[in-house]
């Protein structure tokens, strides 16, 4: 009877010790962990565990510095390697996406095959979302109709970017009709309320016909260039109140940080003016419609 007390003692210590995962049920096997089920600013809530270690990279040997409880939802700001990275109280982290709900799961995994345009034959890859510079408003004219794809699911928020709520989400398959085009996200109908969705994640002849080709159009903007390379990014060339302009990508990610390990909360267009607030380590400090933000000086027009 005494070591019987003892044990459940000891099982009740653990599970409020913090960092220490007491397993509610099985977390997914690790074969059944695919991308598709966690885009780039969809939530997730941590299941499976009742206390998820955070940790600085994506794999155990890196150190807790945290931890997560059972029921808290997280918003994916990039997936790698069966983890994900988030942001918590603490800082950002990395966490097994295995202890995460199962409810993307029910999806089968994305094909990384090919399908075909209608009619061309031309293959195209069906397992990643269409790339930004190829996505433009006349793909999507209102009352057009398109599909759920590249994702098992994806959220639809209250407004035209990451930053908005999620309030639902359509699985892969789902038609939509489009109410509205916005800078690369479309307003449409739910059962719960118009919301809009990232267009990457919508698929029509438009759509198929620019992924097979590369090219949003004959018209697209050419000679983008590639960017300066880093040794060569220097302050003076950036000083504070100078402007310049964006080139050599069709947009460009704003971050909460000078660095990619930084979220990125918005993005300028190519040919957009900034000014310079300050420089740092190869990034500028730039001010947008949505707040401050580090933007790569090496996508800027060089002199």
């Amino acid at each position: 009877m005494r070591v019987k007390r003892m044990l459940l003692l000891l099982l009740a210590m653990l599970v409020f010790i913090p960092g220490v995962m007491v397993f509610a049920t099985r977390p997914t096997p690790v074969d059944q962990i695919h991308a598709g089920m966690f885009p780039v600013g969809s939530e997730q809530r941590v299941e499976y565990a009742s206390a998820l270690n955070v940790r600085r990279g994506p794999h155990p040997r890196y150190a807790a510095f945290t931890h997560l409880t059972r029921g808290t939802v997280v918003t994916v700001l990039e997936y790698r390697n069966k983890w994900v990275r988030v942001n918590t109280p603490s800082g950002e982290g990395w966490i097994y996406a295995g202890y995460l709900s199962r409810e993307m799961a029910a999806a089968p995994p994305l094909t990384t095959g090919t399908g075909t345009t209608s009619g061309s034959g031309t293959a195209v890859v069906a397992g990643s979302r269409t790339p930004q510079h190829l996505l433009r408003a006349d793909m999507f004219p209102a009352n057009s109709t398109a599909t759920v794809d590249f994702a098992s699911h994806v959220n639809i928020r209250r407004g035209p970017a990451n930053s908005y709520t999620a309030f639902t989400h359509l699985a892969r398959g789902t038609t939509v009709t489009v109410l509205e085009y916005r800078q690369m996200w479309v307003r449409l109908d739910t059962a719960s309320g118009q919301g809009w969705i990232f267009a990457g994640f919508l698929s029509n002849d438009a759509v198929i016909a620019a992924r097979a080709s590369g090219s949003a159009s004959t018209t697209a903007p050419t000679g983008l260039g590639t960017p300066t390379p880093h040794a060569q990014l220097r302050a003076e060339n950036f000083p504070a109140n100078s402007q310049h302009t964006v080139d050599y990508a069709q947009f460009v990610n704003v971050r909460r940080g000078p660095g990619t390990s930084h979220a990125a909360f918005t993005y300028v267009s190519r040919g957009t003016v900034v000014t310079v607030l300050e420089f740092r380590q190869g990034w500028v400090r730039i001010s947008t419609a949505q707040g401050e933000g580090w933007l790569y000086a090496a996508f800027l027009r060089r002199p």
